[in-house]
């Protein structure tokens, strides 16, 4: 069966990154799910953030962390 070659990759490194973000994105999804739910011991993003959130150091922090989880792995 000589004709019967498959040419190209069959998983490339862009398929490998993009399943990996949806499986993290899925995963994310369901801890915030079962914390909404009030499973133990998962908690709503909100809950988590809640004490970083009531200074203002706080905030910088969260927000200086959120630009960079955007720059480095969300921007092309």
């Amino acid at each position: 069966m000589a004709g019967d070659q498959v040419t190209g990759d069959l998983v490339t490194p862009y398929s490998v990154i993009l399943v990996g973000f949806v499986g993290l994105l899925v995963a994310a999804l369901a801890v915030e799910a079962l914390g909404r739910a009030g499973r133990e011991p998962f908690r709503p993003l909100a809950r988590v953030l809640e004490p970083a959130l009531a200074s203002r150091v706080g905030r910088w922090a969260v927000g200086a962390a959120w630009l960079w989880i955007g720059f480095h792995f969300l921007a092309r």
